[in-house]
């Protein structure tokens, strides 16, 4: 473990410390520092995960860096340039499995560096970015897919309700941390 990050559910825009939890951040250079349950999927063991992926002009040619996965407990930064292909290629079945949901906000980039550069292909993803967007056009506020960024969908007060400058910029910090770290 690296470190933990201090989480902090929010409800109606204010944010409850009291409630806090510290999430341990493992980094991750070999498969078998990854949870059973992620690397042999099976129905009796469903799990939903949030996933990103970080990289270099990340796209079908650009380089995979990191996997992020975070699961309730723990959040598992995979090195893929420490770890090479034996490491994500590790990661495959679970990437692919129908069994694992992938909870990812715009995985167009993500998806293309793992189709090209490694053969994966994602299966069951929730992508917030579209499920947003869909929520929108239902709603006759349609946008274009490239303006929604994760942090406009915490303060739509429809879900997250962040709506607070402060609570925004910890979230802006922590995704920017969760980039650079």
């Amino acid at each position: 473990m690296i470190a933990g990050v201090l989480l902090c559910p929010l409800l109606g825009g204010r944010l409850l410390e009291q409630n806090a939890l510290l999430v341990p951040i493992h980094t991750v250079t070999h498969a078998s520092q990854l949870p059973p349950d992620f690397l042999e999927p099976s129905p009796e063991k469903q799990l939903v995960i949030g996933f990103d992926c970080e990289g270099v002009d990340l796209c079908r040619t650009g380089a995979l860096c990191i996997m992020q996965l975070a699961f309730p407990d723990a959040v598992y930064l995979v090195d893929a340039i420490e770890g090479g292909e034996t490491l994500v290629q590790a990661c495959k079945p679970a990437l692919e499995s129908s069994h694992i949901t992938k909870v990812i906000h715009d995985c167009k980039r993500d998806s293309e560096a793992l189709y090209f550069q490694f053969g994966i292909k994602l299966h069951n993803v929730m992508d917030t970015q579209i499920a947003y967007s869909l929520i929108e056009g239902q709603e006759g506020n349609g946008r274009s897919l490239d303006y929604i960024s994760f942090v406009s969908l915490l303060a739509d007060p429809r879900y997250c309700g962040t709506t607070s400058y402060r609570h925004l910029n910890f979230l802006s910090l922590f995704v920017a941390w969760d980039w650079f770290n």
